[in-house]
């Protein structure tokens, strides 16, 4: 019977994930938070803990996501705001005594594209910035990552085909030496 009820108790648990990490389920049932919570039987004794809880934004936006350890202590928390077409503008990653440990501040263009990224530390410091450049098709031509003093960190190139389906992209760092190179391809 024990059994059974903890069968139940994991799919209805599986269930309310996949439920609550759906953008337009959270919106059309107007879900202001969720909280998952775990029940486990170690050595016959059943413990209860809350794993983690998430706060939505009218749009469906999770706008703070917080993880616990297993004996309920602060892990992780992460906030995020959004402009109007829904873009992240904004998140800050909390350390597990709360304090902020690095903030991303997102810039967009007018066709809605990503056009900087500027990461800080916990003093609010500037440490990086990744600029985005597209062409005329929209398609993303170049991630640009640079230090405090502008230089240069690494540097990614994208390649498209004839469809405008991206085909590469190739990452060097500050001297120009290849790092990496992820192809993709696609079967129709």
């Amino acid at each position: 019977m024990k059994s059974i009820f903890q069968y139940t108790l994991i799919l209805l648990l599986a269930t309310s994930v996949s439920f609550a990490q759906n953008k337009k389920d959270v919106k059309k049932f107007k879900i202001k938070a969720y909280t998952e919570t775990l029940t486990e039987t170690v050595d016959g004794k059943e413990k209860t803990f809350t794993e983690s809880f998430q706060k939505f934004d009218k749009s469906g936006n999770v706008t703070e996501e917080i993880q616990y350890n297993k004996d309920g202590t602060f892990k992780k928390k992460e906030t995020t705001k959004y402009n109007k077409n829904n873009d992240d503008t904004e998140k800050v990653i909390y350390d597990e005594k709360g304090n902020v440990s690095k903030k991303t501040v997102t810039e967009y263009n007018s066709n809605n594209d990503k056009t900087l990224e500027t990461d800080y530390d916990a003093k609010d410091q500037m440490i990086s910035k990744t600029q985005f450049g597209y062409n005329a098709k929209g398609e993303k031509m170049y991630e640009l990552e640079t230090d405090v003093q502008g230089k240069v960190i690494k540097k990614s190139i994208y390649t498209y085909d004839k469809n405008s389906l991206k085909i590469e992209k190739k990452t060097t760092d500050a001297n120009g030496n290849v790092i990496a190179v992820k192809k993709y391809s696609y079967e129709f």
